[in-house]
């Protein structure tokens, strides 16, 4: 058996729900198991049949309380009593015995007279609708933690995965200089205002370090007839200095070389025709670029 089979058999095995072969099998796979398989079973079989968190965190009222432990109180008389009278009928068997003086009963009709409430007996519950219930609760509160860890796990895949993702498309290299480095220097591209808005964006990332600078487009819907989006430089007043690069996405994420130095080129933009850069606003521009 492996170590999560005898935890859950250790639990029906300590009930007495297993049958005399399972119950072999048991006893003989938890004798040939290392002390500390032995005591880790027993430790976490203890840990699921405690039932303590699963029960309701109330506080009887003072009234309630007084009650209850009067109702104790005088099922305790009773019984007393009744030990006495029992005693007594023992050692009085012959006739001329003198009698013994009783000093009284606890009967319904006294508890009334001292308001005590009346204790109501539950039918007994057969044993093996408790045994169900006990082996029921310890399975929910093992499959509870077993998928909080499982759910755990996935989440920490999931941010592996997509690290590993994020290295694989921009380099080891660059993920480094992006992230730690300060000499690295960031442009980000955006729709103008007063155009429709789109989900397209871009950023220009440039470091001394490297051989060149890298563009990074996103949801930038490629044109009709396969025409290229141009990157520019711009002046103070918006007019085109250079054309930087040209390049075609595809609407997904992607990134270019290209050769540029943002500490002394840093307004930008993306046209889709340079040409018509004078009737029309690009697709995309830099922050404070003047457009």
């Amino acid at each position: 058996m492996t170590t999560q089979e005898l935890i859950e058999q250790t639990v029906l095995y300590s009930l007495g729900l297993l049958d005399e072969q399972d119950h072999d099998a048991y006893e003989a796979a938890l004798a040939a198991a290392t002390p500390q398989v032995r005591a880790s079973v027993k430790s976490e079989a203890a840990r699921m049949a405690d039932l303590g968190d699963l029960l309701p965190d109330e506080q009887p009222s003072d009234e309630l309380r007084e009650l209850v432990i009067a109702a104790v109180r005088a099922g305790m008389r009773e019984q007393e009593v009744e030990q006495r009278i029992r005693a007594d009928a023992q050692k009085d068997t012959r006739d001329d015995a003198p009698q013994r003086h009783v000093a009284g009963r606890i009967t319904p009709q006294t508890q009334r007279r001292h308001a005590q409430p009346p204790l109501a007996r539950a039918t007994r519950v057969h044993w093996l609708w408790r045994a169900a219930a006990i082996g029921l609760a310890g399975a929910t509160v093992a499959l509870t933690v077993i998928s909080a860890d499982v759910r755990d796990l996935r989440n920490t895949a999931a941010e592996g995965v997509r690290l590993a993702q994020f290295y694989d498309v921009a380099g080891a290299e660059f993920v480094n200089a992006a992230l730690f480095d300060t000499n690295t220097r960031r442009v980000s591209l955006v729709s103008p205002a007063d155009s429709n808005p789109t989900t397209a964006v871009a950023s220009v990332w440039h470091n001394p370090d490297w051989s060149s600078a890298r563009l990074f487009v996103k949801n930038l819907r490629p044109q009709e007839n396969d025409k290229p989006y141009r990157l520019v430089v711009l002046d103070d007043q918006g007019n085109i200095v250079r054309e930087v690069a040209e390049f075609r996405p595809n609407g997904e994420i992607q990134d270019f070389e290209i050769n540029i130095n943002l500490s002394t080129e840093s307004r930008l933009a993306i046209y889709d025709d340079v040409r018509e850069a004078v009737r029309k606003q690009p697709v995309l521009f830099s922050v404070g670029s003047g457009l």
